[in-house]
């Protein structure tokens, strides 16, 4: 999902990554979806980030550091 998201920005990015087994079996265990239904409801909390913003920024950050034009 993080891929597909930043090819809107970057068409051609291509990611790479070698799984390791240990670490892979921890996310695995990890559960697929966090309820903060609690946290909306009692808190008024809502999220600033979706992943479309977040890799938004995360590009932006990128480019200021790096000078690298990618976006």
């Amino acid at each position: 999902m993080i891929a597909a998201e930043i090819r809107k920005h970057i068409p051609d990015f291509v990611m790479d990554c070698k799984i390791d087994p240990v670490k892979q079996s921890i996310a695995d265990s990890w559960p697929n979806k966090m309820d903060d239904s609690c946290a909306r409801n009692e808190w008024g909390w809502h999220p600033k980030y979706d992943l479309a913003m977040t890799t938004q920024d995360m590009l932006k950050v990128i480019n200021a550091k790096y000078k690298s034009g990618l976006i």
